[in-house]
């Protein structure tokens, strides 16, 4: 995960590093500036204090369209002066604030799940990215890097919100880590260099007196680097990267599908002294999205037949609580197998009347398997999924392994031409920034030439 002062120190070191040297003189003089500046890198987890963390503060569409908008207020309110106004100031900290509060996003986007493009869409998003290898040698190495791979995973609002530690209750805390959490000191070594790095080079300065240094004149290779860099790290290209790479990643990295698959195994048991051939779950179906539910079931010596059903909460709540009965009695000895079995055939049969759908698989048809295809909804709707032997003989006792898979196939036509629009946008965004860079410098040494002459 991404500390608090990780976040302080690494977006304050990088926003640092990426400023103009200009900017960066300002800075070093009203260094106190700066640090408050950075102070705003811990403005997004804020939303922890109000409901639930990852949320509202962590969408990106927020931060951008407030850096957008003082990039183009900076535009109209350019000054060639050389006393710079209190606008201009005024325009370049909330545009640096907006580049902490992206850096942010971006560095949680990593560590789970956050609400990233609220309120356009109310899913949560997380990102991993990583290396894969081909298992073969490469010189002297033993495997050959084949790329660098983004894998988006999508969370309906109520799966998202429910992923991370202080989102959840005390008692789903202890059920998920138990009464200890560990943190090796070996995990936060690099946390802890970045914080250190960050006191050198941000923090500690506010603390001595500057000393004037001489200027000493630089060398052609180094003033072409410094030039290139100078055009390179302007506000709108910057801006325009940060454009660029969320459109790859939107669009045409993860491609026109997006499959989630969710899968639980369980057993059918049925023994003189242990009855369950039941198995229960609830599932999301998420908006625009195609659903499928597959069934599978081992083949055993006795024969048997089985039943997938789809319900609401309200049949599926009354039918485990009925079970649970039933089997309680069984186990307590107050009915016997014969009455414990009639009655479990009754409750299965009521089940089935209220039940939203129900599909009954004879003999090899379980162990073959069965898909159910739900259509696509335009709100988020709660299912709930029993599967169950309905009948088999009775004289002997059985154990099998059932299998449920849930795959989710999200069409992503729509945000992969969103992806394409962002990647034009900030190839556009560089090129206009770039001219506009030329034309500026070209006036600059026409004035020079002129002074000169």
């Amino acid at each position: 995960m991404t500390y608090t002062t990780t976040h302080l120190a690494l977006q304050g070191l990088t926003v640092w590093l990426l400023l103009s040297k200009n900017d960066k003189a300002y800075y070093k003089k009203h260094r106190w500036e700066f640090i408050l500046i950075n102070l705003f890198a811990t403005l997004p987890d804020l939303d922890i204090f109000f409901g639930y963390h990852r949320s509202y503060t962590h969408s990106i569409i927020i931060p951008t369209f407030t850096l957008l908008c003082f990039m183009i207020i900076g535009r109209f309110n350019k000054d060639e002066g050389p006393i710079e106004t209190t606008g201009q100031k005024t325009t370049r900290f909330f545009k640096l604030v907006s580049i902490m509060w992206i850096l942010h996003i971006i560095l949680d986007l990593s560590w789970g799940a956050v609400l990233l493009f609220w309120p356009l869409d109310p899913n949560l998003y997380d990102l991993t990215v990583y290396l894969r290898f081909s298992n073969q040698p490469w010189l002297f190495f033993p495997l050959s890097l084949v790329g660098i791979i983004p894998d988006w995973t999508i969370y309906s609002p109520t799966e998202g919100h429910g992923i991370f530690i202080t989102n959840l209750s005390q008692q789903e805390r202890e059920a998920l880590y138990g009464e200890f959490i560990d943190l090796y000191l070996e995990q936060i070594t690099v946390h802890i260099l970045i914080v250190l790095v960050w006191i050198i080079v941000i923090l500690a300065p506010a603390f001595r007196r500057k000393k004037k240094r001489e200027e000493k004149e630089e060398k052609k290779v180094k003033t072409t680097i410094s030039h290139i860099w100078r055009r390179a790290k302007r506000s709108f290209s910057i801006f325009a990267y940060f454009i660029i790479v969320l459109g790859i990643l939107l669009g045409p990295s993860i491609g026109r599908t997006r499959l989630i698959t969710y899968s639980v195994s369980s057993d059918y048991i049925n023994t003189l002294t242990y009855f369950d051939p039941t198995l229960g779950i609830s599932f999301v179906n998420k908006p625009h999205t195609q659903t499928e539910v597959f069934f599978q079931c081992e083949t055993g010596t006795v024969p048997y037949n089985s039943s997938i059903v789809l319900t609401n909460n309200v049949t599926f709540s009354n039918f485990f609580t009925s079970f649970d009965n039933l089997t309680l009695n069984f186990y307590d000895g107050n009915i016997t197998f014969s009455q414990l079995i009639t009655e479990y055939d009754n409750q299965v049969a009521k089940m089935k009347q209220s039940s939203l759908y129900s599909k009954r698989l004879i003999g090899n048809q379980n162990s073959d398997g069965y898909t159910v295809q739900i259509n696509e909804t335009q709100t988020e709707i709660n299912l709930y999924l029993i599967t169950l032997v309905d009948e088999w003989n009775t004289t002997q006792s059985f154990f099998y392994e059932a299998t449920i898979e849930i795959k989710y196939l999200i069409e992503r036509k729509q945000a992969q031409i969103e992806g394409y629009i962002l990647v034009g946008l900030g190839v556009v965004i560089i090129l206009l920034d770039q001219l506009l860079f030329t034309k500026s410098d070209n006036k600059i040494i026409k004035e020079i030439q002129k002074k000169t002459n």
